[in-house]
C-alpha cells in the first residue's frame, strides 16, 4: 500500500502540475496559488474529520511548519523558473528535493536493500531525464540560479521530512494545517501587493482541477509516509514530472526528447526495484 499511495501523489502531483501551468498561462501565478489552495482547504477540512481517528494539535502545527518550507520551496521554484534555464532549474531542484529524504530516512535507521538503493540511484537518474527540456538543453545557469534551485529543492525536502514526523491517527489533519497557512500567505501578499484573486474567467476550471488534484496527492504522500520509509516515498513521489510530461504529450503534442523518452523507462524500471526490493 505504500508504493500506491506514493505512486498515486505522484500522478496526481503531475496531473496538478499540468493543470497549473497551463492555468499560468491564461492569469497570474498568485491567483492560481491562492485560489488553488483555498479550494483545497475546503476540500480537506470536509475530509478530515471524516478520515482521522482523533484531532492532534502538535500535528496540525507541524502541518503548518511543513507548508512554510514547501512555500519557501514553491517561491524559489517558480523565481527560478521564470529566470531561467528550465533544463537546469528542474532537474536540480527535483533531485535535491528527493535525494535529501534519502540521505534524512538513512542517517535516522531507515535500512534499504540492494534492490532499494539501485532504485533510488535510477530514479534520482530518471527525474534529471525527464524533467530536463529539450529547447534549453545546452544553456548555462549562473551560480546564483544553481544556488536558489538547490534551496527550492531543499524546500520541499523539509516539506516530506517534517509531515513525516506526523502520526497516522491524526491524518489528514496536519494537511489542513498546512493549506491554512499557505492560504493565509498567499492570500496577504495578494492583498499587500494589490494583486487581483480570482483568476480570469478562461482559467477556472483548470484552478479548481489543480486545487483538487494537488490537496488529495498530499493527503496520499502522508498515508504514504505515515506506513513507509521517508526514503523510498521521496523519490516514488518526485517521480511525478513524468506524469506531467505524458499529459503534455497527449494532450498538447508536445514534442518528448530521447532523453525524456529514457527518463520515463528508467521512472518504471526504478519503480519495480523499490516496490520489489
Amino acid at each position: 500500500m505504500v508504493a500506491f499511495y506514493a505512486l498515486l501523489a505522484a500522478v496526481l502531483f503531475g496531473s496538478g502540475d499540468f493543470l497549473g501551468g497551463r492555468a499560468t498561462q491564461r492569469t497570474s501565478i498568485l491567483s492560481v496559488l491562492a485560489t488553488s489552495h483555498l479550494i483545497g482547504l475546503v476540500l480537506i477540512l470536509v475530509m478530515a474529520p471524516l478520515m482521522a481517528e482523533r484531532f492532534d494539535g502538535g500535528d496540525f502545527a507541524l502541518g503548518m511548519a511543513a507548508s512554510g518550507f514547501g512555500l519557501l520551496g514553491l517561491g524559489l521554484l517558480y523565481r527560478g523558473l521564470a529566470r531561467g534555464p528550465m533544463a537546469v532549474v528542474a532537474p536540480v531542484t527535483a533531485v535535491t528535493c528527493a535525494a535529501l529524504p534519502v540521505l534524512w530516512g538513512v542517517a535516522f535507521g531507515e535500512e534499504l536493500s540492494g534492490r532499494h538503493v539501485t532504485g533510488i540511484i535510477l530514479g534520482l537518474v530518471s527525474i534529471v531525464l525527464v524533467s530536463r527540456t529539450p529547447a534549453e538543453a545546452s544553456v548555462s545557469a549562473s551560480p546564483r540560479l544553481i544556488a536558489e534551485s538547490l534551496l527550492a529543492g531543499v524546500g520541499f525536502a523539509a516539506f516530506y521530512i517534517v509531515i513525516a514526523g506526523t502520526g497516522a491517527a491524526s491524518a489528514p489533519w496536519p494537511i489542513v494545517g498546512s493549506r491554512v497557512l499557505s492560504v493565509a500567505v498567499t492570500l496577504a501578499v495578494a492583498i499587500a501587493l494589490g494583486r487581483p484573486v480570482r483568476p480570469e474567467s478562461g482559467s477556472i476550471r483548470l484552478v479548481v482541477g489543480a486545487g483538487l488534484f494537488d490537496t488529495v496527492a498530499n493527503v496520499a504522500v502522508l498515508a504514504a509516509l505515515n506506513r513507509g520509509m521517508l526514503s523510498l516515498v521521496s523519490v516514488l513521489v518526485s517521480l511525478y514530472p513524468g506524469v506531467t510530461v505524458l499529459l503534455a504529450r497527449v494532450t498538447l503534442k508536445e514534442r518528448i526528447s530521447t532523453t525524456q523518452v529514457a527518463g520515463l523507462v528508467g521512472a518504471l524500471a526504478s519503480i519495480v526495484l523499490m516496490v520489489s526490493g
